[in-house]
């Protein structure tokens, strides 16, 4: 999207942070329409994602996981610049995911003979198992480097308000300015170059966006609309490879920012219950316990 602009005068942009306050949660709406019409214009790929807390990063699981267990800070920490920018920083976190995921953790043989059978790549069904089922997750560095995003601002809207206290946020994504970066190799293969190029000490890049056509149909990702960005530079988070990308554009955003006002938490519910966005839609594979 073009460099855009907040549609109401009294919404706020943040002078470091980039992000977009509106005073209210009717502005929210606004805004967040404004967004999705500015996108729809250019039939450019609109994603979103929803974080119950501002000031999370668009980290990974894994990521966030690394953070807490190896470092003992908050998973919306930042670590300092020394750490991130030091060659062991980047070699650790790689090879831990690489440790969990082909030596410790891989495809089954049931899932690998359904892939096979169906056209399916099964390292990609594996993470998205993780990701919509992390309780499955059985590595003391949890998720994988996928990051969640969905068609539907709902969606989002619904996870930006799940169990808040507080300012909340839905980043916008013009998926379309990321440029070339849909995933087009099976993941095997990408893993492999992660071993390869990242161990040689190169960047891994911009994150990948996977959306496969052929893909294990479930309920649960199907109502939520599910379209996944790979974390690939593990050190940093995507908003921040975004806006290093967006440096390089002319006249374009990648990412926008919207926090969801304290105190809105209520009325959030209320308008996401009238639309039929409850924790039901959202996981309608879930049991129910009594």
């Amino acid at each position: 999207m073009q460099h855009p602009s907040p549609c109401l005068a009294n919404t706020i942009i943040h002078p470091k942070t980039k992000e977009w306050i509106p005073r209210s949660f009717e502005d929210f709406l606004q805004e967040l329409r404004h967004l999705t019409n500015l996108c729809n214009e250019t039939k450019s790929l609109i994603l979103f994602r929803g974080h119950s807390k501002r000031q999370w990063l668009l980290d990974s699981t894994f990521v966030r996981s690394f953070k807490t267990t190896l470092f003992g800070i908050q998973s919306y920490e930042r670590l300092s610049k020394r750490i991130v920018e030091s060659t062991a920083c980047h070699f650790s976190l790689l090879n831990l995911f690489l440790l969990k995921f082909g030596v410790l953790a891989c495809p089954s043989v049931e899932l690998r003979a359904v892939a096979q059978k169906n056209g399916l790549d099964p390292w990609f069904e594996f993470f998205k198992r993780l990701q919509q089922y992390p309780e499955e997750d059985g590595f003391f560095l949890k998720g994988t480097n996928l990051v969640d995003w969905t068609r539907s601002s709902d969606v989002a809207l619904y996870f930006a308000n799940h169990m808040r206290i507080g300012e909340g946020a839905i980043y916008v994504c013009d998926a379309t300015a990321t440029g070339k970066t849909l995933q087009v190799v099976p993941v095997e293969e990408i893993l492999e170059k992660m071993h390869s190029v990242g161990n040689s000490g190169t960047s891994l890049g911009a994150p990948l966006l996977f959306c496969p056509p052929r893909q294990i149909r479930n309920p649960r990702p199907k109502n939520q609309e599910v379209i996944y960005f790979a974390q690939m530079e593990l050190r940093y988070d995507l908003e921040t490879i975004w806006r290093l990308q967006e440096a390089g554009l002319t006249n374009e955003t990648i990412v926008v920012k919207l926090v969801l006002p304290a105190g809105s938490e209520a009325k959030t519910g209320e308008y996401l219950a009238k639309k039929g966005v409850t924790s039901t839609f959202i996981y309608p594979d879930r049991k129910i316990t009594t």
